[in-house]
């Protein structure tokens, strides 16, 4: 899902496998949850959103992914090379859909087909206005164009690699979480958002410059997961807003603790190119990024345009629309796929 060109890992294919189910799966639960709120019980309320936060996990390890594969020093990435690939790859997708979003709205509105539809695909895709799921790809734009600044950062020995990545937590997780409680804090960093944190973290644990196992990945996963059962405790008893924020929000140490841990958990069971086949692996590998930007419009189709409640059906409906949303956005990604022009840009 990250858009660069790929010295295959197993690995690196199992994270995007697994972070594209996950991401389904919260995104149905949450969609879900967003149509249907006012006629749904407080108990389903909940039920369906414990997933949505204890997958927020899913778009960090492929901000992860990227950083172990962007920054590794023995890719040769120029400048040119990130504008003419990564950067047209991901621009051209983030068109795309747009345009494709823009007119599947238009017709299951029953609106009429003409200029205006474009007008209206351009000022969406400047001003990000079109299907909330794609601020990734805005995001992943980002990423690539400071690559050439990260990359050499990246290199620094171990000990102020050490440095910068808690340095980077502390001002880009633990310090904003004390905003949500209402404590504000004037000390910042330049350039802080909390992705960069993630794409270094990613490069360090692949590299070694973090020493993480897969011991420890599983305790990091375990720790972040209570974490954010306990938060979740706190605010259904509370219903504090604060929490909740932090519940949603990448930002959060919970989160970093979760998406730090599956990451080395699965990248020390990496296995390099070695020859053999792995020839599933791959093939779901390379649908993954289809798999994200297409997975909503069953989703949309189904929930809002044809108002059918998933609630109603229990664990059943929603097991019906991960399944629907899966088997679709694979199929059309696989068939998308097959046009040459189109394959690089999946």
């Amino acid at each position: 899902m990250s858009g660069e060109t790929r010295r295959w890992n197993t690995g690196a294919s199992r994270l995007r496998i697994i972070g594209s189910l996950a991401i389904v799966v919260l995104h149905t639960m949450n969609a879900a949850e967003i149509l249907f709120r006012g006629e749904i019980s407080e108990r389903a309320e909940r039920l369906s959103m414990m997933p949505v936060y204890g997958l927020m996990w899913a778009v960090p390890v492929f901000v992860m992914v990227s950083g172990a594969l962007l920054l590794d020093p023995s890719r040769q990435i120029t400048t040119g090379k990130i504008f003419k690939q990564y950067i047209l790859r991901v621009f051209a997708a983030l068109v795309f859909c747009v345009l494709l979003f823009t007119c599947f709205d238009t017709l299951m509105s029953g609106e009429a087909f003409g200029p205006a539809v474009l007008l209206t695909a351009l000022k969406q895709l400047c001003t990000g206005g079109s299907w909330s799921h794609l601020w990734y790809l805005y995001m992943l734009l980002g990423i690539y164009l400071l690559l050439p600044a990260y990359r050499p950062v990246a290199q620094c020995d171990e000990k102020t690699f050490r440095y910068l990545c808690v340095i980077g937590f502390v001002f880009l997780s633990l310090l904003p979480m004390l905003e949500f409680a209402g404590i504000h804090v004037e000390f910042h960093i330049q350039l802080s958002v909390i992705y960069t944190l993630y794409l270094f973290l990613g490069y360090g644990i692949s590299s070694g410059k973090l020493k993480v196992t897969r011991e420890a990945g599983c305790l990091l996963l375990a720790a972040g997961s209570v974490m954010v059962f306990l938060m979740l405790l706190f605010y259904w008893r509370s219903g504090s807003a604060s929490v909740k924020a932090m519940l949603s929000s990448y930002a959060s140490p919970a989160v970093v603790l979760q998406s730090a841990g599956i990451f080395a958990w699965q990248w020390g069971s990496a296995e390099e190119d070695d020859g053999r086949d792995h020839g599933l692996l791959r093939k779901a590998d390379a649908l993954t990024f289809g798999i994200y930007l297409f997975h909503m419009i069953p989703l949309r189709y189904i929930m809002r345009y044809h108002g059918w409640d998933p609630f109603s059906w229990g664990w059943k409906g929603f097991v019906v629309l991960i399944a629907a949303a899966l088997f679709f956005s694979a199929v059309l990604t696989a068939l998308l796929r097959l046009i040459p022009g189109v394959k690089k840009m999946l």
